[in-house]
């Protein structure tokens, strides 16, 4: 049985400690509802009820005490969860960790730079230069990363519109140049006076001279589609 001084909270376990964002079908694995533990290798397994003992290199910079815990460091953390998510997840668990200051950027990349041949690292390293701390939710960075992907450039995140001195609104995502704002819309059911006011936001916006277009999380199972709609608004586009 593992030393419990030893031991560390690692992987998606560590990722929820930190309350990082996850996709919505790690709850559903039952494999996930059980705690990750790692031991240094040739240490003994973790083994005990509810735990998946691991063992794994881990340096001393890469333990944190979290919440009284041994865990993982956030940007180890983010390393180890790179085996398990695909890239959009990946880049919307990195955006969080850079947006609260978890780790800096030149951290994430050391961390992939030290990883080498481990699993997950090439989805890591695909990661690192997509990541942007200017994201203000999971579901923006997953629009951003489908439309990176698609090969839509990369825009500006959450920018203030400012018009002849008048702030208009802040863009979840933007081309300055173009003029072209792309709104991600994760919440259905909102208020009827929310939604009125997103309507004279994008109608003032769109008098000004910018397009916005609004995508939801079903737009994400289609990733192709809501790339084409901002590629064809930046093609079409009067740059200022």
């Amino acid at each position: 049985m593992a030393s419990q001084a030893s031991a560390v909270i690692a992987d998606i376990s560590a990722a929820a400690l930190w309350d990082l964002p996850l996709p919505p079908w790690i709850g559903l694995d039952p494999s996930a509802q059980s705690i990750s533990v790692a031991q240094a290798p040739g240490g003994p397994r973790p083994e005990r009820p509810g735990t998946r003992g691991r063992r794994l290199r881990m340096p001393a910079s890469h333990v944190v005490e979290h919440r009284g815990l041994r865990v993982t460091s956030p940007a180890r953390t983010w390393l180890d969860c790179a085996e398990h998510l695909p890239l959009p997840y990946l880049v919307a668990m990195g955006d969080v960790v850079l947006r609260r200051r978890l780790a800096t950027p030149t951290e994430l990349a050391a961390m992939v730079r030290w990883a080498r041949r481990r699993r997950g690292v090439v989805t890591a390293r695909q990661a690192v230069p997509l990541l942007d701390p200017g994201a203000e939710s999971p579901g923006e960075s997953l629009a951003r990363c489908a439309l990176i992907q698609c090969g839509v450039p990369r825009p500006q995140c959450n920018v203030d519109i400012v018009v002849k001195g008048e702030w208009l609104a802040r863009a979840d995502m933007a081309w300055i140049a173009q003029r072209v704002i792309v709104e991600y819309d994760g919440i259905v059911h909102l208020p009827e006076d929310q939604r009125r006011r997103d309507w004279v936001r994008r109608n003032r916006l769109q008098g000004a001279g910018w397009m916005v277009i609004v995508v939801t999380a079903s737009d994400l199972q289609r990733p192709e589609r809501m790339a084409g709609w901002v590629k064809a608004a930046l093609a079409h586009a009067q740059p200022r």
